[in-house]
């Protein structure tokens, strides 16, 4: 399947199925049941290479990123390395980071706001 294809069978179910799915590729990556939010675990990394280094805050004014379709596109290539090492994939993860708002993930000002 193409990325654009995985992006919008996930962007079509609810986010606690995705959550759902995301508890069933880690526990498959580490052979049984992880302990704790899964989610947090996977949060500083993303939030380093999303919010700091790919700069949403800034980036989220541009008018390509007005459809969530294209922003989960965008996401799954900068996620991809970080979504291999984890066996997770990244088309879920960027789903994920759409669904939950990335404006709220980054603790971006208003727009308009510096």
């Amino acid at each position: 399947m193409s990325d654009a294809t995985d992006i919008q069978r996930y962007m079509n179910r609810s986010l606690d199925e995705l959550m759902q799915d995301l508890a069933v590729y880690r526990e498959a990556a580490k052979g049984g049941v992880e302990r704790g939010d899964i989610w947090r675990t996977l949060e500083a990394a993303l939030r380093q290479r999303i919010c700091d280094e790919w700069n949403w805050c800034e980036r989220r004014q541009d008018a390509r990123f007005d459809d969530p379709v294209n922003v989960a596109l965008a996401l799954v290539s900068l996620v991809a390395p970080d979504a291999t090492r984890w066996q997770v994939p990244a088309a879920l993860i960027a789903a994920i980071l759409v669904k939950r708002g990335l404006d709220a993930f980054c603790q971006c000002p208003p727009v308009g706001n510096k």
